[in-house]
């Protein structure tokens, strides 16, 4: 039913990956996740450094085939010879991508579980996918009832946008707004609409800013969310949780990115490390902690996390000879 979403292939994935290039972070997090080896990927922003840790992990180069805007730039990519391509369908035609490998590109729901699927059997991993899903799902139940057991805060989450200026509410297409919500953590009153797949990010007033204290405020901050502007707020600096020290930052990267299986993994750690261990967040995807993160996942994945899938071959392989790209 999922894989029915995505255009025909035209080779059976379950029995050839080749050279897999991932079409966004979504999809970058989850071949890594599933144990699956890529060369490149298209990054939203440059200073995203989910592509630096996936090659660190895999022990080969990750090539950045994102243009402006995080487009796929076309030149750089077929120079990657790639066999597979995996992602979210873009804005445009994909006419172009699938003239240069084959092209598995699904909508995307803003329903994690399926997202994730659906990009999971272009890579010929469902069944693994399957598998994790279920891991994460049997973990946020226990944490849930953890969390009951001991009183729940209300949770704030907001978010600075790209402008450093404007601050947003993240809604349940978000791995954070996801998260908090499957804990059971009670948010404030202004933002308990469960919100529009459509508009996962909700602008707020700053003149409204006092509706979204809460006894813990989670306030997401990195390449793509710098709270610098907040201190000039005086509005801000009157909130409870800001004069209490209730204030915690944690990564926009990962707690921000749509459909996202390693994105709703990171989150769930975050919160249980937070308000079951009074333990700091993890932050950056390529900082130690980042990567011991990272390494976790993959390795319970591929060991115990399910059936595994068809492998790729290594990133650093070079592209079969006399490989055609015709007829795709």
């Amino acid at each position: 039913m999922l894989a029915a979403c995505a255009p025909a292939p035209h080779k059976d994935h379950g029995e050839t990956q080749g050279r897999l290039v991932t079409l966004g972070g979504a999809a970058a997090g989850l071949a890594l996740v599933l144990g699956q080896a890529q060369v490149g990927t298209v990054s939203f922003l440059a200073a995203d450094p989910l592509p630096t840790a996936i090659a660190r992990i895999q022990e080969a180069p990750v090539a950045d085939v994102s243009g402006a805007g995080g487009e796929v730039e076309v030149e750089r990519l077929a120079a990657l010879a790639p066999d597979l391509l995996v992602g979210f369908r873009g804005r445009g035609p994909d006419s172009t991508l699938a003239d240069l490998a084959t092209l598995h590109a699904v909508p995307r729901t803003g329903d994690v579980g399926v997202d994730c699927l659906a990009l999971a059997a272009g890579m010929g991993a469902e069944e693994r996918a399957r598998a994790v899903l279920a891991s994460v799902r049997n973990r946020t139940a226990e944490i849930a009832g953890r969390l009951r057991d001991g009183g729940s805060p209300t949770v704030s989450v907001l978010s600075p946008g790209l402008d450093g200026g404007s601050l947003y509410v993240l809604g349940t297409a978000t791995p954070a707004g996801a998260v908090v919500e499957a804990l059971g953590l009670p948010r404030p009153e202004a933002q308990r609409d469960p919100g529009d797949v459509a508009m996962p990010f909700v602008p707020v007033s700053m003149e409204r800013i006092a509706e979204h204290d809460a006894d813990l405020v989670l306030l997401l901050t990195g390449p793509t969310a710098d709270p610098a502007f907040l201190r000039d707020q005086p509005l801000w600096q009157r909130l409870d949780a800001v004069r209490a020290g209730r204030v915690v930052q944690v990564d926009a990267m990962r707690w921000a990115t749509m459909s996202c299986l390693l994105g709703n993994m990171s989150v769930l750690d975050d919160l249980a490390a937070l308000l079951l261990d009074g333990a700091a967040p993890v932050h950056g995807a390529a900082s130690p902690a980042g990567l011991a993160r990272l390494h976790a996942y993959r390795s319970r994945s591929t060991t115990s996390g399910g059936p595994p899938g068809p492998r790729g071959v290594h990133p650093s392989a070079p592209p079969r000879s006399g490989a055609s790209r015709e007829g795709r």
